[in-house]
């Protein structure tokens, strides 16, 4: 089960704004339970009636103008201590999992550009919480620098061009891609650079050590699921773990890396190659890039040995377990 942030669901049922009254069965619904996070596909399928019960398919847009960085809790404020736009941005990508562990992030640099790539993990995500997740987005880097005149390179949606267009423009501007492969939002690479009037270097320093703690007590205590996370990170983000690196990430030795996962039945070589496994079911499902890009997203050099794994992962090779997927979602 992927779950996602109750207070994130509570305010972001306020950002819709107060004319929509079926936000207020948020609470009812949901906000009664106990642990602080709710499955994630309850608040797909909230949004999705909603978005129809509405008549209204730009209803995620609306949180562009209503929403606050307090939306992300902690991560929210924690960001706003940073120094540059660009190091807030990567702390948001580094700590998302505080609000939801139902999608990854990755930033992308280039020459010319920064994006900020995400996919939704598990069930198909709702053209509301895309759109709502993208405006959230902007609105918070809206706050972060709010001297600057920020305009969209591009945007990246998966879902198909709807009949109308006005209000997506309005918030992303006119250059949007449709049925991408995943969702993205590309900036000039200026952007990296804007000082934030918020920064201070006193409080970046706690916060990081607070989102460290806040990170470690959501991901869960098992070692083998907090090092999963981070191989999942790292290769997403076309970095290779290892033990050694990994173990820096969680801030202990190796050896009691080892020792921890050894306590689990585990090593870490097992626990890399299941984060390979899922990653690569989601890529050959959800995405159409290609076999090479999912590939050298798996950190395989040679194309021969993703084929090798794919086989002992699912007795069948890459392309057949994708045609297979798509069999099955036809069907």
């Amino acid at each position: 089960m992927y779950k996602i942030s109750k207070s994130y669901v509570h305010l972001l049922g306020s950002a819709l704004g107060h004319k929509y009254p079926y936000v207020d069965q948020l609470d009812a619904s949901f906000m009664g339970k106990s642990d602080e996070y709710i499955d994630i596909t309850f608040v797909y399928e909230w949004l999705a009636d909603l978005a129809v019960k509405m008549g209204d398919p730009d209803l995620g847009l609306k949180v562009f103008n209503n929403s606050h960085p307090a939306m992300l809790g902690i991560l929210g404020y924690a960001v706003m201590s940073c120094a540059t736009l660009g190091q807030a941005l990567e702390r948001f990508v580094t700590y998302h999992a505080l609000i939801s562990d139902g999608s990854l992030l990755k930033l992308e640099f280039q020459e010319q550009f920064i994006k900020l790539i995400g996919f939704e993990i598990g069930c198909k995500a709702p053209r509301a919480f895309i759109d709502s997740g993208a405006a959230v987005v902007l609105s918070l880097i809206k706050w972060l620098v709010p001297d600057r005149q920020l305009s969209l390179l591009r945007v990246e949606l998966v879902y198909p061009e709807p009949e109308k267009l006005d209000e997506l423009k309005a918030v992303f501007g006119h250059e949007i891609k449709f049925s991408a492969a995943l969702n993205s939002l590309m900036f000039p690479r200026e952007i990296y650079d804007y000082p934030l009037i918020s920064a201070s270097p006193t409080l970046d320093s706690i916060h990081s050590d607070l989102l460290g703690a806040q990170l470690q007590k959501v991901v869960g205590g098992l070692m083998s699921v907090r090092v999963k996370k981070i191989i999942k990170d790292e290769l997403f983000a076309g970095c290779i773990p290892t033990l050694k690196s990994t173990a820096r990430r969680l801030k202990v030795s190796s050896r009691t890396l080892q020792y921890a996962l050894q306590s689990e039945g585990l090593c870490f070589t097992a626990v890399f190659d299941g984060a390979r496994k899922e990653l690569a079911h989601y890529l050959l499902k959800h995405t159409r890039y290609s076999l090479k890009y999912v590939c050298a997203t798996l950190g395989y050099c040679e194309r021969s040995s993703f084929h090798k794994s794919s086989l002992r992962w699912f007795d069948m090779t890459p392309q057949q377990y994708r045609n297979n997927m798509d069999l099955r979602v036809s069907s």
